[in-house]
């Protein structure tokens, strides 16, 4: 079977997004064939909390009730409610690192990079380490607009990439929704509440390999440790896909682990 090459060239033909992708929830882009393929997670419904009143005491005059009091949210519903509160600030800016794998069927090829992030705008740097040398991609998304490239050459444009197609990691949580609660636990002495949303921060198609073809994407998950202020402190993606190498298919899984930085702060992002 065929291992991946890395990209000696320029001259790697990645294909523009094409159509209007439909969204049931979520849908995952598929850059380079225009295929949508739904991701099919389910969200949980939450279960309400019913208040429980105390019976009055027969004992002493009945006293007079002033007005009914919400109950206090779980932690875990406050720091959901927070993190989503943040995440779609249309101003919301941070950066992010991250290092792991793109496993294919014939190769384990480790990759590290990062993203810089200011709204919807976003700059997204990687480089891949092949048996035969490391090749580099670079990605932006910047008012509506996406461009590629690879090695350090020229830039190409993506000519009908829009919000939808974005690998952004947080650019598809609109609501409470979309956030999948796991659980609580203590982390460096801090409570801190592990989160599942989906995303797809890392397409197959920009991986910057001459003889890999035909990417898809099945599924793409991040999983976060978020602060009870809702803030993102680290994750752990993992995207799954397919595609061809030298012809022949095979299975893509991209993993990785992030680590958020500077959230709030000033990062900009310019067009190349």
């Amino acid at each position: 079977m065929g291992s991946v090459k890395s990209t000696t060239t320029i001259g790697r033909n990645v294909r523009a997004a094409t159509g209007s992708p439909s969204r049931a929830g979520f849908a995952t882009a598929v850059l380079m064939a225009a295929l949508v393929i739904g991701c099919g997670a389910t969200q949980p419904s939450e279960s309400s909390v019913a208040a429980s009143s105390s019976p009055a005491s027969t004992s002493t005059p009945p006293a007079s009730h002033g007005p009914a009091t919400s109950p206090t949210p779980a932690p875990q519903k406050a720091a959901i409610a927070a993190f989503v509160k943040l995440v779609t600030k249309s101003n919301f800016a941070y950066q992010a690192t991250f290092k792991g794998l793109s496993r294919h069927t014939t190769a384990r090829i480790p990759v590290t990079g990062a993203f810089a992030v200011s709204g919807r705008d976003y700059r997204l740097t990687a480089a891949f380490k092949f048996n035969d040398g490391t090749s580099t991609v670079e990605h932006r998304y910047v008012d509506g607009k996406a461009w590629y490239r690879f090695n350090g050459g020229s830039w190409g444009r993506f000519t009908n990439f829009t919000a939808a197609f974005s690998m952004s990691p947080f650019a598809h949580v609109r609501v409470v929704g979309d956030v999948r609660f796991v659980g609580t636990e203590k982390a460096g002495g801090k409570t801190v509440h592990r989160i599942q949303i989906d995303s797809v921060p890392f397409h197959p198609s920009l991986i910057p390999a001459t003889n890999l073809s035909q990417e898809t994407v099945t599924s793409g998950t991040l999983e976060l440790l978020i602060d009870d202020a809702g803030r993102p402190i680290s994750g752990s993606a993992s995207v799954n896909g397919t595609g061809r190498v030298s012809g022949q298919l095979q299975e893509i899984v991209i993993e990785l682990n992030l680590t958020f930085t500077k959230l709030g702060q000033k990062v900009t992002v310019s067009a190349p």
